[in-house]
């Protein structure tokens, strides 16, 4: 993930939070200008302290993870819940019935 995508993914974060940009400048400590360059990908470079503190401010957090580490069923289940809006782990996972087993059309 490059810097333009972790912008982006906190300007999606910000807005479900329903926070203005300077709601989360005066929350965080960065300037407004500077999170507006960063979520539309302008911004070339940010320190860690400050995205940590962006991050925090509207609930991300940042994970560290091996090169070619795979997707896990944990991951896709988290961007889910932030796509739905919804705080991660509380969405009822569910389990598909299968049909019940017939009888019908057997000799």
């Amino acid at each position: 993930m490059n810097l333009a995508e972790l912008g982006e993914a906190f300007r999606r974060a910000r807005m479900a939070a329903n926070l203005t940009q300077q709601q989360v400048a005066d929350m965080s400590g960065v300037a407004r200008g500077r999170i507006s360059m960063f979520e539309t990908g302008t911004l070339p470079e940010i320190g860690a302290v400050k995205l940590l503190s962006l991050f925090d401010a509207v609930g991300l957090e940042l994970i560290a993870r091996p090169p070619g580490h795979q997707r896990t069923l944990d991951d896709v289940l988290t961007e889910a819940a932030v796509t739905y809006d919804a705080p991660p782990r509380q969405r009822v996972r569910t389990r598909a019935a299968r049909p019940p087993k017939t009888t019908e059309g057997k000799p």
